[in-house]
């Protein structure tokens, strides 16, 4: 039984069916619902004008329709927008828009803040508040579509937090992206730091979505000062669960790469970074240009382009990504609250 009050986006199909057949209305009330909800995206009830009065007025008396409210938002000069949202459930999180010639990506928080800390990286400055519940995290996606009415091909899980420390809210956004919104799961992208037991509950599924790693370092003692999670976990567990993934999944990973001046830029990185990708593990190399960060002294590499180049040569397949969004602090690593 549904509680009084609950968010009506926790409720699946067969709930809305369930809370329908009690109130003695047909059966196809909760086709038309749903239809307003995840496919025109309304979200309140005195707008569904197919529905009686009577069902409307039960449907406001039973649920709550909280959605994300827009604190600050700028825009960048390339067109990337960042959102600062109040959560339903309390919290500010963000969120950022990514339009690139047909391609419009969000790129969605999971955590209030993060418990990561990796030195280069805003986010983890702040610490973690809270988990956010699986609905609040697909309400980032639902508002930029409905209620901004802003386009949306791709959604990646690489804003505040670490998607595989809220895995069960991560997959329940997931399955909501897919089922409700109607998004294809290849373009879905969810990143980690590297939890191994996480890598290895999505190597168990069977959609067809993009992992990312983001790895930094190859040399242990170097990740390690990047990432403090790094002397938990080694590298060698990672990569182990990294290879199951490609092995079960039959799939590549990306391997996402902040290139740092003087940190992990070196001969020796590149060295490291070819032992890495090797059988098992199957990826492809994402260089990510650095975006500075106020207080923190590291400064993005100048030899991107060699380092690519060098890497080709040893047969590994690498991208650079070009920032977005970076003069508005909406770049990767950024994520920080600051409006």
């Amino acid at each position: 039984m549904v509680s009084v009050g609950a968010p009506i986006w926790t409720l699946s199909f067969e709930d809305l069916a369930a809370w329908v057949q009690d109130r003695g209305q047909p059966a196809y009330r909760a086709q038309q619902i749903w239809h307003w909800l995840w496919e025109k995206g309304t979200p309140a009830p005195t707008l569904m004008s197919d529905l009686p009065v009577a069902l409307r007025q039960q449907m406001e008396s039973s649920f709550s329709f909280p959605l994300p409210q827009i604190v600050h938002e700028v825009q960048s000069r390339d067109g990337t927008r960042k959102l600062l949202w109040e959560m339903p459930e309390g919290g500010l999180v963000e969120t950022v828009w990514i339009p690139h010639k047909s391609r419009y990506t969000v790129c969605v928080s999971s955590q209030v803040g993060c418990s990561l800390n990796c030195t280069f990286c805003a986010t983890g400055q702040l610490g973690l508040e809270r988990q956010l519940k699986g609905y609040e995290i697909l309400l980032q996606v639902y508002a930029i579509r409905h209620v901004l009415k802003l386009p949306v091909s791709h959604v990646v899980f690489m804003g505040m937090g670490e998607p595989l420390l809220n895995y069960s809210a991560v997959m329940e956004a997931f399955e909501g992206l897919t089922q409700r919104l109607g998004m294809s799961p290849r373009r879905i992208t969810i990143s980690t730091v590297g939890i191994p037991k996480g890598i290895l509950r999505l190597a168990q599924r069977k959609e067809p979505f993009e992992l990312a790693f983001s790895l930094h370092s190859a040399i242990p003692e170097t990740r390690k000062k990047l990432i403090p999670l790094a002397t938990h976990i080694s590298l060698e567990e990672i990569r182990a669960a990294l290879g199951t993934y490609c092995e079960k999944r039959r799939e590549w990973v990306t391997l996402e790469y902040v290139l740092l001046e003087g940190i992990n830029d070196t001969p020796q990185d590149i060295e490291a970074l070819r032992a890495f990708v090797s059988p098992p593990v199957r990826a492809k190399i994402n260089l990510i240009e650095y975006n500075p960060v106020p207080g923190l002294a590291y400064r993005g590499s100048r030899r991107i382009r060699e380092f690519q180049q060098a890497l080709m040569q040893r047969g590994l397949l690498t991208t650079i990504r070009r920032s977005r969004g970076a003069d508005v602090a909406a770049g990767c690593g950024q994520l920080a609250r600051r409006t």
